[in-house]
């Protein structure tokens, strides 16, 4: 069983989680309720990018893609997740996070700096109508428990279950000038958002089995108690 909530010994990385929660369930065509969540799929992503132009009809989802398949002098990876619509030219990139911490800089910056050249216009023409949009995914429950309000963080080089004290706007430099500030990186999923769209108890309750973790497990697996059954 995919879902199974039982003991068992399973990988706790990212990579394992997501392809059992969207190529599993949430984006496969063959599970009932498909239709309906692509919808609130929707929806959802229009609230958190506040555009109305990334709905997806007709979509594709490929899982660790490389930059190398979109621009052929970049060797890293481009996204995680990509869900993509090419009859409509809507892409989104989705960097996933799960028990590991992320930062601005590597996870955020980096990424956009790599869609830049990715969809430059001036290069590649043919992408000029493309609309994309980078997100990234993670847990509330690890920001909750980090105390970091969602709307309010500020991209710093620190990472997000790490909780730090904000700087005043008004702050003032040493020599006498405000520091610069860097506008604040909201375009934030959460795997519990998605969660609640599964029509499937078993999918809901496997989510929440495996997010409790986030929290919980410290990244160590042998405190996770599905890990070592019996133990």
């Amino acid at each position: 069983m995919i879902f199974s909530n039982a003991p068992l010994i399973e990988s706790e990385k990212e990579r394992n989680l997501c392809t059992k929660f969207f190529a599993g369930y949430f984006f496969n065509e063959f599970t009932a309720g498909y239709a309906k969540r692509i919808v609130q799929f929707n929806r959802y992503i229009q609230e958190v990018s506040g555009r109305d132009d990334l709905a997806l009809q007709s979509l594709n989802v490929s899982f660790d893609t490389h930059a190398y398949l979109c621009h052929e002098r970049l060797r890293s990876k481009l996204s995680d997740v990509l869900i993509s619509d090419p009859a409509r030219q809507v892409f989104l990139f989705i960097e996933t996070k799960y028990l590991s911490n992320w930062t601005y800089a590597a996870d955020v910056a980096k990424g956009l700096e790599r869609l830049d050249k990715v969809f430059d216009a001036e290069k590649k023409p043919h992408l000029a109508d493309a609309r994309q949009h980078y997100f990234l995914l993670t847990s509330r429950r690890k920001e909750e428990a980090a105390d970091r309000p969602v709307r309010h963080y500020t991209p710093v080089s620190t990472t997000s279950f790490v909780p730090t004290a904000p700087v005043a706007a008004e702050a003032i430099a040493g020599d006498g000038a405000a520091p610069a500030a860097k506008d604040a990186f909201t375009s934030l999923l959460y795997w519990e958002d998605l969660a609640q769209m599964c029509d499937r108890s078993e999918v809901r309750q496997y989510m929440e089995a495996r997010l409790k973790l986030c929290v919980s497990s410290s990244r160590n697996q042998h405190k996770a108690g599905y890990f070592l059954p019996g133990a």
